[in-house]
């Protein structure tokens, strides 16, 4: 017990140096305290080969929540799981990130816009900061300064109609409009002068002036494209980047990478967190699965493309390989997309590192409409992003991501992190979201060493109450409580009288004797077993 003693002291005068918790001096003990502990090994996973699979842009690039994404709903089956955990439970083990705290300097690039592709970086100018969701823009896939028209669909979405409805009746609109301009444009592959051509013919054809192709209407009708604009999402991107951008900076100057490109993630996600793509690139990131693996844990239990930071550090290192490969960081940007093997044939094929022109004139493999636009975007981007108050008015960002590190002196479930930080469960599952539900309901736990994320100011209290149960002033070490996690409504009562011990014991266990009312939904409460209170 002097030796647990000390072991507090320590991480008292801890606290007050404002150190991160490594609990290093209790190793020792840890099966003591921790009776449950498990004990095995995780085998990280083989490294593949990075995939050269590219993402399409636009309206292919719907986002969606991953089934795993689901929030967290406990059933009395899982909170039976939870509060009768066993020894041998399994471990997740997270990446273990470098220590960039020692105050990098950001570096800064210049990113001109060559005038070869200003028309396509112009035209995304449009979809990001003009063209809201209601907007739809019918325009040429190879000359996308060619719009055909817009279609502004505000008035039915004001309508009372199911969105079946809505969504039927702007196909059909789309529909229409994209025959019309195909016939359009057939009478004009077909017309030999013997007759005048028809109003809509001649609007297009005066759109094409420019282009000096002997069949280039032939090629517009199979090049017809429509585009969503996203000026509103693009405006709830830049509330939300505040939380993060802070952070992503601070990464990418660790690793030499230029701030500015960190504003992709607007072309990759809108900094939607669970963005999930229909090929199934996943964050804020978009990293396909076999990419991911190379920089970062994906499984069923713990998939760190939906890690924030762990995400950012990967998307920088992908980043410096690509420069490393191509040798310049517009190169780097476009191979995030379509693989640095697309764009080693274009340098190759074409004798030239000029991004403009190799998005012109380089054709082959993968290289098709997405990868083309993707630099373009990029652009486009991080121009709209910059001057965000001319297109938008004046946005309030969200406050920056707060939380407290920790590094676990011992193996551990989430609901455990939890009633030791006095943190419900779902605050956890913000902050640490690369976790599936079923670590976070307390199935599978967590080895020591590992770093997760408390609320900013629970540290503190994470500390405290773990060198309390040290001292067996929580906790039991011969009887090991069980964890229960307040689904709503419920009281303090009911809890006892569920697992029959006395009301005052189980407040006084949680150290609730001095607070009033019931607990909340989500706390998770440290249920003494019948025979730690004989003991105590």
């Amino acid at each position: 017990m002097k030796g647990r003693a000390i072991a507090a002291t320590v991480l008292v005068l801890g606290m007050g140096a404002g150190l991160h918790f490594t609990f290093a001096g209790l190793g020792r003990e840890l099966p003591e305290l921790f009776p449950r502990l498990a004990h095995e090994t995780r085998v990280a996973p083989p490294i593949p080969v990075v995939a050269e699979d590219p993402e399409p842009l636009g309206e292919a690039s719907e986002l969606e929540p991953p089934a795993a994404a689901i929030p967290l709903k406990l059933s009395g089956e899982d909170l039976a799981e939870i509060e009768n955990l066993q020894a041998g439970r399994k471990l997740v083990s997270p990446s273990r990130l470098p220590d960039f705290s020692h105050g990098a300097h950001a570096v800064s690039a210049k990113f001109d816009v060559p005038g070869s592709i200003e028309p396509i970086v112009n035209f995304w100018k449009k979809v990001y900061a003009v063209y809201d969701s209601n907007q739809v823009v019918l325009h040429d896939m190879d000359h996308l300064e060619i719009e055909y028209g817009v279609l502004d669909f505000s008035d039915l979405d004001r309508r009372d109609l199911p969105d079946s409805e809505k969504k039927a009746a702007r196909e059909a609109e789309i529909g229409a409009a994209a025959a019309r301009i195909k016939a359009a444009l057939a009478e004009l592959d077909e017309w030999e002068g013997l007759h005048p051509l028809s109003e809509e013919a001649l609007r297009i054809s005066r759109l094409f002036q420019h282009v000096h192709d002997a069949d280039k209407y032939k090629k517009a009708q199979e090049g017809l494209r429509t585009q969503t604009g996203i000026k509103d999402r693009f405006a709830e991107a830049v509330r939300r980047s505040g939380k993060y951008m802070p952070l992503f900076e601070e990464v990418f100057a660790y690793y030499g990478v230029p701030k500015e490109i960190t504003r992709l993630v607007f072309v990759e996600s809108m900094f939607r967190e669970r963005a999930l793509s229909k090929v199934q690139a996943a964050g804020l990131w978009q990293f396909m699965a076999d990419s991911a693996r190379r920089y970062m844990t994906v499984d069923k239990d713990l998939d760190e493309r939906y890690d924030p930071i762990v995400a950012t550090h990967g998307a920088a290192k992908l980043l410096l390989r690509n420069y490393d490969l191509l040798g310049t960081w517009p190169l780097a940007i476009n191979a995030y997309n379509s693989g640095p093997g697309n764009l080693q044939k274009a340098v190759q094929k074409l004798g030239t590192r000029d991004i403009g022109r190799i998005i012109r004139e380089f054709r082959g493999g993968s290289y098709a409409f997405a990868s083309r636009n993707f630099y373009p975007s990029f652009l486009a981007a991080l121009h709209v992003y910059e001057n965000h108050e001319k297109y938008f008015g004046r946005i309030l960002k969200e406050a920056p991501w707060k939380f407290d590190p920790v590094q676990l002196p011992a193996t551990m479930s989430f609901p455990e992190i939890a009633f030791l930080s006095d943190t419900p469960l779902e605050s956890l599952k913000e902050l640490n979201p690369a976790y599936s539900e079923t670590v976070l309901s307390g199935r599978f736990s967590l080895p020591a060493g590992s770093q997760i994320r408390l609320p900013a100011g629970r540290q503190p209290t994470f500390a405290s109450r773990f060198v309390q149960h040290s001292a067996g002033q929580v906790a039991s070490i011969l009887s090991p409580p069980a964890f229960h996690v307040v689904t709503p409504g419920e009281s303090y009562t009911d809890i006892a009288a569920r697992y029959g011990i006395p009301f005052q014991d189980l407040r006084r266990w949680n150290s609730e004797t001095d607070t009033p009312g019931d607990p909340s939904a989500g706390k998770v409460l440290l249920v003494p077993s019948s025979s730690s209170l004989v003991r105590d």
